[in-house]
């Protein structure tokens, strides 16, 4: 599918080098870029007018970059937003803190190649797509139903609120249902990083997967010991 154009990007940053890679590939994909130098300014901007991608970058100066995120995460405009966080370093925890409140994606831009820096946005935008332009068969394993089409997932009937990142990495188990994945293949289907990323990515958002699922999805969602996860059919289990 090819990606929309006239899409309004949020630039929180200061920085010229990060607001260069935004705004070439802006004007290469036909998007348009506001920007906002401050955290409080972001926050205005995403309010008076919603943006389909918000770039935040996590040197912001007048607020941390992880409370702006999880103040955003609380804010009816921004349970559902994309947000890319941006710096010139990060650390593993912090990487993980960012993924844990609901960041698409961790970019390190100071060296990052525009092709990849160009591919992880079209990356997080395929993630958002409206569920009127997808047409994908549900699945059903067991007492789980996910309906990509509609953005649903149920358990046992009740729905349960997941985020677009936790929604697709269910969706790639539950697709592979009985295969163990590792990390570097789900890095490069989920998130499009490459293999060799060093993230904690995946593990965090498992976690934060079962968590929603309930307390058996533990036994759904399987650690696999050296190689990665494993979605096994609740409904096998259960016979």
């Amino acid at each position: 599918m090819e990606q929309k154009q006239n899409q309004l990007f949020l630039a929180i940053t200061q920085n010229p080098s990060l607001l260069g890679l935004i705004q070439g590939f802006a004007k290469q994909a036909n998007c348009t870029v506001d920007i906002a130098a401050t955290g409080a300014q972001g926050f205005k901007s995403i309010i008076a007018g919603r943006p389909d991608l918000v770039f935040l970058d996590i040197a912001v100066k007048d607020i941390d970059a992880l409370s702006w995120l999880g103040i955003l995460r609380e804010m009816r405009e921004g349970k559902d937003l994309s947000v890319i966080a941006a710096g010139e370093k990060f650390g593993a925890e912090e990487t993980a803190r960012f993924f844990e409140l609901g960041a698409d994606d961790c970019i390190l831009f100071r060296h990052c190649d525009p092709r990849e820096f160009s591919a992880r946005i079209r990356a997080t935008l395929r993630r958002h797509t409206p569920a009127a332009e997808r047409v994908i068969p549900a699945l059903t394993l067991g007492p789980v139903e996910l309906d990509s089409s509609r953005h649903r997932c149920l358990v046992a009937g009740k729905e349960v609120v997941l985020r677009p990142r936790e929604f697709e990495l269910l969706e790639m188990l539950m697709r592979k249902a009985g295969r163990v994945l590792n990390r570097p293949y789900l890095l490069e289907c989920v998130w499009g990083m490459a293999s060799s990323a060093n993230t904690r990515a995946v593990d965090v958002t498992v976690s934060r997967l079962r968590r929603a699922l309930g307390p058996k999805a533990a036994a759904w969602v399987e650690s696999v010991d050296k190689f990665g996860y494993r979605f096994s059919d609740p409904g096998s289990m259960a016979r």
